[in-house]
């Protein structure tokens, strides 16, 4: 079926720019064509978007698919295999719902995200973005996440044979803890926790086979022993000092800052025990600071924000920008960007996905106002395509 998005304003985040007025033709669930006086005679669905701006669809490059975001995860861990499935499924669906097309697990209990996974690949879960899932994140004994999203393992065999059981679950991505954490008990988010000659070994299997690696990071000295390591991305990077930042420029290693994440904390914290409200305030006077040091130095930066952590929930994707642009000074067109291409560019799948282009799959959000200009206007989705179907729209 050839299906025309016509009257769009179109987001152009490879050249900055609103293509005004524009048509979008879609043809086997990829872009055929974008157009300022399409043909529309072999057109056999006609969508008028009357002026609203549509954007490449959202990603979020750090997600826990499977967790219900209560006070402490650790309470939820002990839900089933049952209740995490059908958590995971109505959180997909929350993705589509607010214009996310794309998502990287990052951490959930039972093989419940790659299942997930398998699943809207087969195409038995329909409202769901593409996915990539790490199963369980890796970490030391009593390492951050032990209680709820990470296996324990120690020295290099144990890391090597805890990478390969994520292989052997169906992981396509590895996730690492290299420091402690805000919410496990007992952790310092700064403290240095696996060893670089740890992370080595479990980052090989995963290069072994052609998949990608990120590391939970907070401290500048974990940044570098992760980045050392061989990891590809960096999760959070709360306190990068200049040298961390020159590593990851000369290495190329993205940053997946989640700087929402500790307003979600805050926002709530009444309801957070003492110890994590702690470990937030401290992280949220380092966290804006190092996040604007390296998008100012030139780091590719992406989206995520730890849905399923505390109070941060699946359908708030799009308060990452918010927050990017309101405590980091960068510009909407600049958070629109950083939330779609440089996203997809984190996780690899650049040339199919993140941009309005000829070839790449037809996954789109639509805005109502534009968000290049106020992004809180990505806050107000009232349309989600994916692969050209129309999966989400806004009741009038």
């Amino acid at each position: 079926m050839r299906r025309a998005f016509i009257h769009a304003n179109v987001i152009d985040v490879l050249h900055k720019r609103i293509l005004e007025n524009y048509s979008v033709i879609v043809e086997d669930g990829k872009i055929a064509e974008v157009s300022e006086n399409p043909d529309l005679s072999a057109v056999t669905d006609v969508i008028d978007l009357d002026g609203k701006y549509l954007s490449p669809g959202l990603f979020n490059c750090h997600v826990h698919v499977g967790m219900e975001p209560v006070a402490n995860p650790a309470d939820f861990a002990h839900e089933s295999i049952v209740t995490y499935t059908l958590t995971g499924v109505k959180h997909l669906e929350d993705f589509i719902n607010t214009g996310v097309t794309f998502v990287r697990d990052v951490g959930t209990k039972h093989k419940v995200a790659i299942e997930l996974m398998h699943a809207v690949e087969d195409g038995k879960i329909k409202k769901a973005p593409d996915m990539q899932a790490a199963g369980d994140g890796i970490c030391m004994t009593g390492g951050t996440g032990w209680t709820f999203i990470s296996v324990e393992a120690d020295g290099v065999d144990g890391l090597r044979k805890a990478a390969r059981q994520q292989l052997k679950n169906g992981a396509n991505v590895l996730k690492l803890m290299a420091t402690g954490g805000v919410l496990t008990k007992g952790t310092e988010p700064g403290a240095v926790q696996l060893s670089v000659e740890e992370m080595k070994a479990a980052v090989d299997e995963f290069h072994k086979v052609g998949y990608s690696t990120c590391c939970h990071a907070e401290s500048a000295q974990g940044v570098k022993n992760a980045i050392l390591a061989g990891s590809d991305c960096i999760e959070h990077g709360d306190e990068l000092d200049d040298e961390a930042i020159e590593m990851m420029l000369e290495r190329n290693i993205p940053l997946d800052g989640t700087v929402s994440t500790i307003f979600f904390f805050l926002e709530n914290k009444d309801k957070l025990e003492e110890e994590f409200v702690i470990k937030s305030e401290e992280s949220k006077r380092k966290v804006r600071k190092s996040f604007k040091k390296a998008y100012q130095a030139g780091i590719l930066c992406g989206l995520g924000t730890d849905c399923g952590c505390s109070f941060c929930n699946h359908t708030d994707t799009a308060y990452e920008m918010v927050v990017l642009v309101e405590e980091c000074e960068i510009t909407p067109f600049d958070a629109m960007i950083i939330g779609t291409i440089n996203s997809a560019k984190i996780c690899g799948v650049e040339d199919t996905l993140g941009s309005v282009t000829v070839g790449k799959k037809a996954h789109f959000a639509v805005f109502e106002e534009d968000p290049t200009k106020d992004i809180r206007a990505s806050l107000n989705c009232v349309m989600t395509v994916k692969n050209g179907e129309i999966l989400y729209k806004k009741a009038q």
